[in-house]
């Protein structure tokens, strides 16, 4: 993974300044401003991000666990599965403005699926979801594989566990 001019994603710490950043989508800022702090005390989300050289916020994702109800599903997710089916949750994901055109959506997935495959082989999920906020990023999600569940707007990618 190419990061060149910016840190490898690493857990966000409550010291960690995320002022100025926007993606342009007012939800992933919103949450990242007004309900990080919250998701981070109740241990509901965990925030991974990549900075700049000079410690400017670039980029951020969230996961959580999560679980889907097996009659909404359907095909492989729903096929031999328990009842709630676990999964990781990408909650949310954003690049500042500022470095979109860096690749760094794509670098953030790529890291997001990785430790969403290391904490399946540990607890066992299923897949990694997501609920796109607008068209273009179902597109962008689509690009890396992931598949729309029966009509809804969540998206997933299997998780694949080898057996030991």
């Amino acid at each position: 993974m190419d990061m060149t001019g910016f840190t490898r994603p690493r857990r966000l710490t409550s010291t960690d300044v995320i002022t100025g950043f926007d993606c342009g989508l007012p939800l992933v800022n919103d949450w990242l401003s007004r309900h990080l702090k919250m998701a981070s005390q109740q241990g509901t989300a965990v925030a991974y991000a990549t900075f700049t050289d000079t410690g400017t916020l670039a980029g951020f994702y969230t996961l959580s666990a999560y679980s889907l109800e097996r009659d909404e599903t359907s095909g492989w997710l729903k096929r031999n599965s328990p009842n709630p089916i676990p999964v990781i949750l990408l909650g949310m994901l954003g690049v500042d403005m500022r470095f979109q055109t860096k690749h760094l959506g794509s670098q953030l997935l790529r890291d997001a699926t990785l430790r969403a495959l290391n904490a399946a082989e540990i607890i066992g999920a299923r897949a990694l979801v997501v609920e796109p906020a607008t068209q273009r990023a179902a597109e962008f999600y689509a690009r890396y594989g992931f598949r729309h569940i029966n009509d809804s707007a969540m998206m997933f990618t299997p998780l694949n566990i080898m057996s030991p």
